[in-house]
């Protein structure tokens, strides 16, 4: 684990780096080295698997909030048949389960916290600057104006439903891994009065019934919600 931390370090530094300053125009060999380097974070983290994962995640979000400018498109953003462009560049936000979630930025400057599509809506037509990283045309963003917004990559949010399982320290649902958030649950989520780590409110489900639903990936799932209590 030592040795893979230590690669996750260099590799986190080499973005960090070398791939800042990239226009739209050389966006696509960009997404490609960071599909490389996010390749061997997996593969290096995997022995780990469970924890290994979670901290593959972690260091995964930490190259995406510092790229900046690894792509950088700036224009007026447009609506075309729902489907979003600034300079004829499409842009990828978000399927419509994360695009219906509360904002955790006002993107639009209208002093209200909204749904993410509600907040792009109040960019519609106004001059902005996007960035995030450039795969065959589309931009997928992962800032607006400056402001973080999401990793930038394409996402399946999946629901689940079963019950819930520890194995060696690990949750399970049907046979998913949950990879869950590390540190305080910000809601009570297993009703038992206290606010307690994540880790300690999902043991207090252990046995019953619950539907999860989060980002698949690798044959484990990144949880956002368990029984429609946000739990990040």
């Amino acid at each position: 684990m030592a040795i893979a931390l230590v690669a996750i370090i260099g590799m986190v530094a080499l973005v960090e780096a070398g791939i800042n300053g990239i226009d739209a125009s050389g966006g696509d060999d960009a997404a490609g080295k960071m599909a490389k380097w996010r390749h061997m974070l997996g593969r290096l983290m995997a022995r780990g698997h469970g924890r290994g994962m979670q901290m593959q995640q972690h260091a995964w979000q930490h190259v995406a909030r510092h790229m900046l400018e690894i792509t950088r498109v700036e224009g007026t953003l447009e609506n075309v048949n729902g489907i979003y462009y600034v300079n004829n560049t499409s842009l990828y936000f978000g399927d419509d389960a994360f695009l219906n979630m509360l904002a955790r930025s006002d993107y639009d400057g209208d002093g209200v916290y909204e749904q993410i599509w509600e907040e792009l809506e109040g960019l519609e037509g106004s001059h902005v600057v996007v960035n995030g990283m450039l795969n065959n045309g589309t931009l997928y963003v992962s800032h607006i104006n400056g402001i973080w917004f999401r990793v930038p990559r394409d996402v399946d949010v999946v629901t689940i439903e079963g019950t819930l399982e520890n194995i060696n320290g690990s949750f399970y649902v049907n046979g998913y891994e949950l990879g869950i958030k590390r540190g305080y649950s910000r809601s009570d989520i297993d009703g038992d009065g206290l606010l307690e780590r994540m880790y300690e409110e999902f043991a207090g489900l252990e046995g019953s019934d619950v539907t999860v639903d989060g980002v698949m990936h690798d044959g484990w799932i990144m949880v956002m919600h368990i029984n429609g209590i946000w739990a990040r």
